[in-house]
This record gives C-alpha cells, sequence and structure tokens, in this order.
C-alpha cells in the first residue's frame, strides 16, 4: 500500500513536472522577419521582445534577414521562411510574384484591430489601395520615399534643379545608380526626357530607342551601381547618388553634407509594406506578427525612419520628435505632396521585360 502511495506520488510530480516543461515551452516563440536592414534594428527589437514579454508572457526569438532584392520577400512569403516581409507596395500584384493567386495566397489578411496605431497614419497612406484585395487588407504601410537624387553640398553648390544633371559631363564618374532596381533607371531617363508619369510605367508609351540611348551614356558614366542600398562609404568621393534615403542619412552621420534635391520633371517613390505571410496566418503568431507591425506604427518608430534611415513616417508627428527641418526634408505629415510623387505602379510583364532588357544592353556598353 506505502509502495502504491509512493508510486502515485511520483505519477504526480511526474505529471506537473511536465506540465511545468509544457507551459514552459509554450511561452517561447519564434518570430522570423525578412525585411530591408535597418527596419528591424537592436532598438526596436528589444522594445518588442519586453512588449510581447509584459502582455503575453511570451519569450519570443527575433531572427532577422536582410535581402539585397525584392525577390527575397517573395520566396520567403512562397516557401515560408518568413512570417513578416516589408515588400515594396507593388510586388504582391507584379505578374511575375502574384501572392493572390486562387487557392494560393502567400500573404495572410490583417486585423486592424489589432494596429491601433495604423488610425494615426494620415489619409494618403490610409487610402492606398496596393495591398487590399477584393475589398481585404494584406499588408499596412510602413514608410515612404523617393528613388530620389541625393546631392552633396561640398561639391555640389546649388541645389540640382532636374534630373538632367545626372548627364552633365562635369559629373561623369561622381555619381553612384542603383543596379537590381533597374525599372528605375529607366524612369528618371524617361523623366529627363520630358515623359510624363501617366507614361514611364508601360514600354508602349515610349520611344524605346530615345530612351535607350540615353540611359547608355548614364550607365556609362556612372562612378559605380549599388545593390539593396548604395554604398554610404562612397560617398565622400561622390557628386551626386541616386537613393533611397538610407545611405545619405548614413553619410550625414558620418560627416557628410548630403541633401535631397527636387527635380522639377517629378519623381517616383516607394511604400514598403509590413505584411504577414501564410506562414503565420493563425493563432499566437499572427497576434504577434500585428503587435510588431503595431509597435512599428508608434511615434517612436516612425520618428526612427525619419533620423535613422532618411526617409518618410506613413504617420503624422508630434513637434519635438524630429526637427524642423527633417519635417520640411521629409514631408513629415504632408498629405499633398505625397500626391504630387509617381507611387511605383504593377507594370505589365512585357514592360518589366523590356526595361530588365534595356538596363542590361546599357551596362553592356559601359564594358565596351
Amino acid at each position: 500500500m506505502r509502495k502504491l502511495s509512493l508510486l502515485s506520488l511520483c505519477i504526480v510530480i511526474t505529471v506537473a513536472l511536465l506540465g511545468i516543461t509544457a507551459s514552459q515551452a509554450a511561452r517561447k516563440e519564434t518570430l522570423r522577419i525578412t525585411c530591408w536592414e535597418g527596419y528591424a534594428d537592436a532598438a526596436i527589437v528589444k522594445e518588442y521582445k519586453a512588449l510581447v514579454k509584459a502582455k503575453y508572457g511570451i519569450d519570443v526569438d527575433v531572427q532577422t534577414h536582410y535581402p539585397t532584392d525584392q525577390d527575397e520577400f517573395y520566396q520567403a512569403a512562397k516557401n515560408g521562411t518568413a512570417d513578416l516581409i516589408s515588400p515594396p507596395a507593388d510586388l504582391a500584384k507584379t505578374p511575375r510574384f502574384n501572392c493572390f493567386q486562387q487557392g494560393n495566397f502567400l500573404l495572410s489578411e490583417v486585423d486592424l484591430k489589432n494596429i491601433p496605431n495604423a488610425q494615426k497614419m494620415i489619409p494618403f497612406f490610409q487610402a492606398d489601395q496596393s495591398l487590399i484585395h477584393k475589398g481585404k487588407r494584406y499588408g499596412v504601410p510602413y514608410n515612404c520615399g523617393p528613388y530620389g537624387l541625393d546631392y552633396n553640398t561640398e561639391m555640389v553648390q546649388e541645389p540640382p534643379q532636374s534630373w538632367n544633371v545626372l548627364w552633365d559631363p562635369q559629373y561623369k564618374g561622381k555619381y553612384t545608380i542603383n543596379n537590381n532596381f533597374c525599372k528605375c533607371n529607366i524612369w528618371i531617363t524617361a523623366l529627363s526626357l520630358g515623359y510624363r508619369y501617366d507614361q514611364i510605367f508601360d514600354i508602349e508609351k515610349l520611344d524605346r530607342q530615345k530612351v535607350q540611348e540615353r540611359l547608355n551614356v548614364l550607365a556609362q558614366n556612372a562612378y559605380s551601381f549599388w545593390d539593396g542600398s548604395a554604398k554610404p562609404e562612397e560617398f565622400p568621393k561622390l557628386a551626386l547618388a541616386t537613393d533611397w534615403g538610407f545611405a545619405a542619412a548614413q553619410a550625414n552621420q558620418k560627416g557628410g553634407k548630403w541633401m535631397v534635391a527636387a527635380p522639377k520633371e517629378g519623381g517616383t517613390a516607394w511604400i514598403d509594406y509590413w505584411c504577414i505571410t501564410k506562414a503565420a496566418a493563425k493563432g499566437t503568431k499572427k497576434k504577434l506578427c500585428e503587435e510588431w507591425i503595431n509597435l512599428q506604427l508608434s511615434p517612436k518608430a516612425q520618428a526612427a525612419v525619419v533620423k535613422k534611415q532618411g526617409v518618410s513616417p506613413v504617420v503624422n508627428l508630434a513637434e519635438g520628435l524630429v526637427t524642423p527641418t527633417e519635417r520640411t526634408l521629409f514631408h513629415v505629415g504632408d498629405n499633398d505632396y505625397f500626391k504630387t510623387v509617381a507611387i511605383w505602379q504593377v507594370m505589365s510583364e512585357k514592360t518589366e521585360k523590356a526595361y530588365a532588357e534595356m538596363w542590361e544592353t546599357a551596362k553592356a556598353t559601359r564594358k565596351k
């Protein structure tokens, strides 16, 4: 009888220990994020982990991967290797990616009730339809920036007024341009030739030969090409650069004196979204993803978009979070400004293919 009692006690203790172990395991989660570098820095990850621990009692391990090309966002969503991604707004509906194939959606619908900070977005971003599919939302805007024209005020005395400055002989070998988002180079080349916003996203509306000839010169005279983001370490020796804003901000943190020009022809701008992949479509994981997005739309995080990334936040910010100069330079809360730029649009497969071919041709002339 005593042996039976001891056996029963052992069983009870074992079950209790197993219960504790299971409970501890249940309080651990891993959040996998594929995002542009700088979007998940140490400060925001630390704040997020503390928030999740306090609110849910969960120890969350945040694992990040920084891509150099937007194709990696698609692959991460397709293969289920990320729970959160930060793609440009046009990616999900681009024909070669198409995240909304019938019966095989790669993204999860977001619940704005779990993202209250989304209500703080300025009207332009609230109204953006890029990640709305059949009336449902599959992502939330995070930041916005141009394929911009930066200039070194120590080498360029007056702010450039036109994209044509890139073809000015005095700046031959003194500028850097993007390589892997080659469509951006066709867009600015077309703008420099006088084409309008409603023409630059369609090869059928351009004189291909005319644009090609000018694009060739743009490639030939560049000091360097960059993938992902421009290289701030090159900026001290350059006069001009195309940039998302990140590299100029980093160069200025090291003593550079770079500014962003406002070409009279206008320019294109991207909106990066936070999207939840099908891999985190439900349950606790999805809730944790929505907590991440909500934190990224907080005033503190959106101020960091300005100060650390050198681009525009999607929410307005109170006085004191950014300087008056930053407010003006990065159009903080300036709803009307965003109506004046050409937000990246989904292009046809024919246009995508043509632009890729044109850029390869331009690079080939550089080698001769």
